[in-house]
């Protein structure tokens, strides 16, 4: 997000895949990695989305959902804030945000809020190709991925593997019957549809359209469901 304020660094680390910076423009907290311009506190609607589109989709109490990717922490407070989320593994690959997390510096989960949860959130500073695969065969309701955007426009090639059919089978096994797999793009990405379709279940498309700096952008969320019968 660019505008006329004065911009104040916040935190600075070298990260997994380059410099992470977090800082502020007026009242937004922007998160910039290897110099691109990441997300912002301005725009949260999708990040909140992805999780509760996966939770309306979700029945019973007790849930234990695993999300790939931190970002600035609000998909993740979404789905803490829900009652019946009664564990939430989170994947993040890059120590740096973890520890800004435990510091209490991203706006989505403030220090405040992670101590709120306490043993309802469990942290796994790995990559989620290898992370979510070792959560085991049918032990989670839902997985949840928001580690690049999309398999379209990557920042980071070694991203690509995210969103072929391999990883996304193996995530779909650790799923129980009726769980679901959503994944965040930031374009409509009708290929990655129909991998989910093969690899997991039914897919749905939802587009959200947001506007951002004097644009249009349509962002895509992908849900498939294990179906009910499948072990």
């Amino acid at each position: 997000m660019i505008d006329g304020s004065p911009v104040r660094t916040l935190a600075r680390a070298d990260g997994v895949l380059g410099e992470v910076v977090l800082r502020r423009r007026g009242d937004v907290v922007e998160l910039v990695v290897d110099g691109v311009f990441t997300m912002d506190s301005a725009h949260t609607t999708t990040e909140r989305d992805l999780a509760t589109l996966a939770l309306e989709r979700l029945d019973g109490p007790a849930l234990r959902v695993a999300v790939g990717g931190l970002g600035l922490g609000y998909t993740a407070a979404t789905l803490l804030a829900d009652p019946r989320v009664a564990l939430l593994e989170l994947v993040e690959l890059d120590a740096v945000l973890v520890d800004w997390l435990g510091r209490g510096l991203l706006p989505g989960l403030p220090a405040a809020a992670v101590e709120a949860v306490g043993a309802r959130l469990r942290v796994h500073v790995e990559d989620v190709l290898t992370a979510i695969p070792r959560l085991g065969p049918a032990s989670v309701d839902a997985v949840l991925l928001d580690v690049d955007n999309g398999p379209g426009f990557l920042v980071h090639p070694d991203n690509a593997r995210v969103y072929r059919q391999g990883f996304l089978a193996a995530a779909a096994g650790v799923l129980r019957p009726g769980g679901v797999l959503a994944v965040w793009s930031s374009h409509p990405a009708p290929d990655l549809a129909r991998v989910l379709n093969a690899a997991v279940g039914a897919c749905e498309e939802v587009l959200t359209t947001v506007e951002r700096d004097g644009r249009r952008l349509v962002y895509a969320t992908y849900l498939a469901t294990r179906p009910p019968g499948r072990r």
